[in-house]
């Protein structure tokens, strides 16, 4: 077994802000995007039980004249589509108002360029091209166990200019949703995301969360130390090229844990070897949550959060007390399986556990002294009455977690403030359009009106201003003053957060 360590956990104190995303549980679970940039690879999932029945099966074929749908199409599906279908009422209806190809450029984070719009124009071409053969089953709502088995398409796309099902002229891009896809958002439950974390992340990197969030979820759930992924599993439900040579597995799966890693979300993740049932190296990733997995975890539940989650059954999860994990930390790094269990039962596990730290920081440092045997050095150190002294540079992990709840509190909290300051700046200009737009549009006697109304109202001071040099801006400024104050009154301004 290998091991990787990454960062703590906050305390169940902080509950941070997190901008969800209420995801359906169904199709999004399986793939339907290619995340290289370039070449095909085949979307194709089949599960079967032990008697060699199909229980699953999802298949993807595309269009060849707009080719697989890519990582545009992806991130238009996850970031753009899914934020229209949560944010429409219920039931869906089955048409939906995307925006234009301005509009969505700024919210991917592109240049509202030529070529930008011209990829996303693609992408949608794409998903709307995109058959799904399908055969699964599903929760719904009400708990009950359904069946999808379906050939279909999710949607279709209406440009700018094109004519809408009612007649009109498309005044910006719209999506008509098509019924086998409606039904399941309609009836699928959801699971929860953060909607900034997908936004900051790379196509390949995003899948990864999205797949990991079901059994990170689940094992927060039902308190369980880790979540638990087979590799040869996610490669076909990412989809990625799956390695059967450890070096490249382990190559490929750091790119994509590596955001991970560094925002919190996974704080330690060990590998398994394994086979399949044809006999082909396969890999079991076991992953402790981070500070940033339970954060979430504390968010989404919190008051006010999603109803109906979809998440795995607790038999599902590794059934691995701390005890035994601590056992198996002890064999990774050399410690006799026997050994490991003496230890375990004789020692405090907080004592074997400051000594496994120790230890891993002496093994990874260039400047210490060399351990001729790692495991018998750790075996002594675990078993004296003190244990082996931690160098001058070492940081324990609690110290780790204390900094790491610091760092994630501050950002936390400017994130938070940068969200609420850009919010009252657009707000600020939709009211300044609105009363322009109001001034603009007024008769010269509704203008000489507002003009008596607003100096029998204005204070002395703003009225003597008005007789020097800026007697036309202050003029501008006492209407709008007045205007914005009536529209205030009638409630017809957007409100402004304080």
């Amino acid at each position: 077994m290998d091991s990787d360590d990454s960062s703590p956990q906050l305390p169940a104190a902080i509950v941070p802000v997190v901008n969800a995303i209420r995801v359906e549980s169904v199709v999004s679970r399986h793939p339907v995007h290619r995340l290289a940039r370039r070449g095909d690879i085949r979307i194709e999932v089949k599960e079967t039980n032990p008697g060699g029945e199909t229980t699953v099966k999802w298949k993807v074929s595309h269009n060849s004249e707009y080719g697989q749908p890519g990582p545009m199409a992806y991130k238009l599906d996850t970031l753009i589509v899914n934020r229209r279908i949560e944010e429409a009422p219920r039931p869906i209806p089955r048409m939906l108002r995307i925006g234009s190809l301005s509009d969505i450029c700024r919210e991917l984070g592109l240049a509202d360029s030529g070529k930008n719009r011209s990829d996303i124009k693609k992408g949608f071409l794409q998903n709307a091209f995109a058959g799904i053969t399908a055969k699964t089953e599903f929760r719904h709502k009400d708990g009950t166990e359904r069946e999808l088995e379906a050939a279909f398409t999710r949607y279709s796309v209406i440009f700018t200019g094109e004519k809408l099902p009612n007649g009109r002229k498309a005044d910006a891009v719209y999506i008509i949703l098509n019924d086998v896809f409606t039904n399941i958002i309609n009836g699928a439950m959801a699971r929860p995301l953060d909607y900034d974390y997908l936004k900051s992340l790379p196509p390949a990197p995003q899948r990864f969360y999205e797949i990991l969030s079901y059994q990170m979820y689940a094992a927060l759930k039902y308190d369980r130390p880790r979540a638990k992924l087979i590799y040869s599993e996610f490669c076909a439900h990412a989809p990625i090229t799956r390695h059967v040579n450890w070096e490249n597995a382990r190559s490929q799966l750091n790119k994509l844990m590596k955001p991970h890693k560094d925002s919190g979300y996974i704080a330690k993740v060990d590998f398994q070897h394994r086979t399949d049932s044809e006999g082909r190296a396969d890999w079991e990733m076991f992953f402790q949550p981070g500070p940033k997995a339970r954060a979430e975890f504390r968010a989404f539940n919190k008051r006010g959060g999603p109803s109906v989650l979809e998440i795995e059954p607790p038999d599902a999860m590794p059934l691995l007390t701390s005890t035994e994990l601590t056992e198996q930390e002890l064999i990774q790094r050399g410690v006799t399986p026997e050994v490991a269990r003496t230890l375990v039962a004789e020692q405090p596990e907080e004592k074997i556990r400051q000594q496994l730290e120790i230890f891993d920081y002496r093994m990874k440092s260039k400047r210490g002294e060399r351990i001729e045997d790692p495991a018998a050095w750790l075996v002594a150190a675990i078993r004296s009455e003190h244990g082996h002294a931690a160098p001058k540079s070492f940081v324990s992990e609690a110290e780790r977690q204390r900094r790491e709840e610091a760092r994630q509190a501050k950002e936390q909290a400017a994130a938070e403030a940068r969200r609420r300051e850009r919010e009252r700046d657009e707000q600020e200009k939709q009211i300044k359009r609105k009363i322009a737009a109001c001034l603009g549009a007024m008769t010269p006697e509704q203008r000489a009106k507002l003009d008596a109304d607003s100096r029998a109202a204005a204070d002395p001071e703003m009225l003597a201003a008005e007789n020097g040099p800026m007697r036309e801006m202050m003029s501008k400024l006492r209407l709008e003053t007045f205007l914005r104050q009536q529209m205030e009154a009638e409630n017809a301004l957007p409100l402004i957060d304080a």
